[in-house]
């Protein structure tokens, strides 16, 4: 099925029509700015998306074994938290739901053989067999269902990270490349059978009555205007034609694509165009790199003594945290060093007696 059917550019955003409105009835297309999304394919995080089809795998079973308003909200939402992180998983969505529906409760082999033929033998042997274990079961155990949509949506999602694979590369290659060029010259900087693949490209456009204003991203049809404008759209026949026509876009936007000096990722900057760092929290980190950048910035900017003055503060908190018993002297100690940083950058001590003052560590000899 062709899931994303019609796509509209307004201004930096682009529109995007459904075609699958089985998965909510109400819930027609949505909103969301030119290259975000695309960034966000080529780089997203592997066990959150996965959370979030867990949820979703949860909810619907929940909504088809007891239809109600209180479900059908809770399976709407997890549907929205996955659109709303990255509109090219929506696909994924609608594989998955609609697989869930065609065959529960009765987890037939037969209402499964269209989505096995996505996939090689050895690939799917997995799947099949936990597909037999809920089906020999009998009792349709929920724990057992939960683990076969699970693996359902990993296979789903192993295809997605192969299909994105070239495109994936050929960001990279973009953001790396050392000359100064501007809109689809940037394409130049790649190398030649990918140049052709671009220059082959082709996207049908046609005259359509646009989807009108969103509300929180999202188009529903009771939000739709009588009258909408008459514009260009153009048709899209897969996730993967959408991502590439999303670059394009983005290169015809002249949008700067970075690669961030702290986890080396694409990135499109949200604020400042001179930003080299991105908004993600990556895998390992509490702070955002851009709070990371900040913060590395300032110590770079620091005078020498000052950076060896707060390498011994945080060793000296290092040896504290071992001996409580230190801890009252810690604290008159950070009182009288911020006391002395102060003096140093008033000159009104040198450095050499600042770093005297801090390197002398008799207080913790207690």
């Amino acid at each position: 099925m062709q899931i994303y059917h019609t796509i509209y550019k307004k201004e930096n955003m682009l529109q995007c029509s459904f075609s699958d409105n089985f998965i909510h009835p109400d819930y027609i297309g949505a909103e969301f700015p030119i290259g975000q999304h695309l960034i966000t394919a080529i780089t997203y995080n592997r066990e959150k998306v996965e959370g979030f089809f867990k949820d979703l795998v949860k909810a619907y079973i929940a909504y088809l074994d007891c239809d109600t308003d209180k479900n059908f909200h809770t399976y709407e939402k997890a549907l929205f938290k996955i659109d709303d992180y990255c509109i090219y998983l929506h696909e994924i969505s609608y594989m998955l739901v609609s697989l869930m529906q065609a065959v529960h409760p009765r987890y037939s082999l037969g209402g499964i053989m269209d989505f096995i033929k996505l996939f090689e033998p050895d690939t799917i042997t997995v799947f099949t067999k936990q597909l037999a274990r809920v089906k020999n079961g009998g009792s349709f155990d929920t724990k057992e269902c939960h683990i076969l949509w699970n693996l359902a949506a990993s296979l789903l999602l192993d295809k997605f990270d192969s299909d994105i694979q070239m495109l994936k590369s050929d960001v990279y290659d973009i953001c790396n490349a050392p000359s100064e060029l501007t809109g689809f010259n940037k394409l130049t900087d790649l190398e030649n059978p990918r140049k052709i693949f671009y220059l082959g490209l082709k996207f049908p456009t046609q005259l359509s009555v646009d989807l009108g204003e969103a509300t929180n991203s999202k188009f529903l049809l009771s939000n739709l205007s009588e009258n909408g404008n008459i514009t260009l759209s153009v048709s899209i026949s897969s996730t993967l034609q959408l991502l590439y026509y999303d670059l394009l876009v983005t290169l015809e936007n002249d949008l700067p694509i970075k690669l961030c000096k702290n986890c080396h990722t694409p990135f499109i900057p949200k604020g400042r165009i001179d930003s080299v760092y991105c908004d993600r929290v990556m895998l390992g980190f509490k702070d955002k790199c851009a709070s990371i950048g900040a913060l590395n910035t300032y110590k770079n900017k620091l005078p020498d003594i000052e950076a060896e003055f707060y390498a011994a503060r945080r060793r000296y908190n290092t040896r504290v945290s071992r001996n409580p018993l230190l801890k009252t002297e810690f604290e008159v100690w950070k009182i009288k060093a911020k006391e002395k940083l102060t003096a140093y950058r008033n000159d009104e001590i040198s450095a050499d007696e600042f770093k005297d003052w801090f390197m002398d560590d008799e207080w913790m000899r207690i």
